[in-house]
């Protein structure tokens, strides 16, 4: 008996030692799990972010450079008269939001063809800057902030030439031989919690090649 009450215990010491996880064993180990979840978790999501944002911004910029190459290849050839016509103006109308251009681009002595007679317009209280020619609106861009663009001019020397509230008078317009655009385009970002939005500008400068290349005297 004394035998089989020793071995008793030597085998209650051993088992002792195999004792299974506690209560708190169990609320430190799940404590740890949920953190590595969360740090998993928001790992995941500035990820997924991050390449939502970078394609949004990758959009704007696609989207700014066609704007600008149109805008600015639109400029360049406006005054164009190869007849010499009366009534073609190369800036019918100037102002910080809003250009219009015309170019007698066929020869048939007006600028009434085909993509003759454009104004570019932005439109801030709609989120819009837009392109108007033969008839039609079209919005290059749409659905983004807009603020702190505009167009401005200069004359030959390189001196700003303002803008007034009324736009550029008939003779300030006959001496601008540059125009800039500044484009400005910002939208949120997808995550809801980060209120700085995604942000690009843009600007570029453009002569007008029917005044400066060409001999102002060439036409009556």
């Amino acid at each position: 008996m004394y035998e089989r009450h020793v071995q008793l215990r030597r085998f209650a010491r051993s088992m002792d030692g195999q004792r299974g996880f506690t209560l708190v064993d169990l609320i430190v180990a799940t404590g740890l799990g949920l953190v590595a979840l969360t740090a998993i978790l928001s790992f995941n999501r500035a990820q997924l972010f991050a390449v939502r944002n970078q394609a949004r911004q990758n959009d704007l910029q696609m989207t700014a450079r066609n704007i600008v190459d149109l805008f600015s290849r639109e400029v360049r050839r406006a005054g164009g008269n190869p007849t010499c016509a009366p009534g073609i103006s190369t800036i019918a109308d100037a102002k910080q939001q809003l250009l219009r251009i015309q170019t007698d681009l066929n020869g048939d002595g007006a600028a009434t063809g085909v993509d003759e007679d454009v104004t570019y317009q932005y439109k801030f209280s709609s989120r819009r800057f837009d392109r108007v020619a033969n008839g039609n609106t079209d919005p290059l861009v749409e659905g983004v902030d807009l603020t702190g663009s505009r167009i401005r001019y200069f004359d030959g020397a390189g001196t700003e030439v303002t803008a007034g509230s009324t736009g550029l008078s008939s003779a300030q317009r006959s001496n601008v031989r540059r125009v800039r655009i500044e484009l400005v385009m910002a939208r949120p970002q997808f995550d809801p919690q980060n209120s700085v939005p995604i942000r690009l500008e843009v600007a570029n400068d453009i002569d007008l090649r029917n005044r400066y290349f060409v001999n102002p005297t060439g036409c009556p």
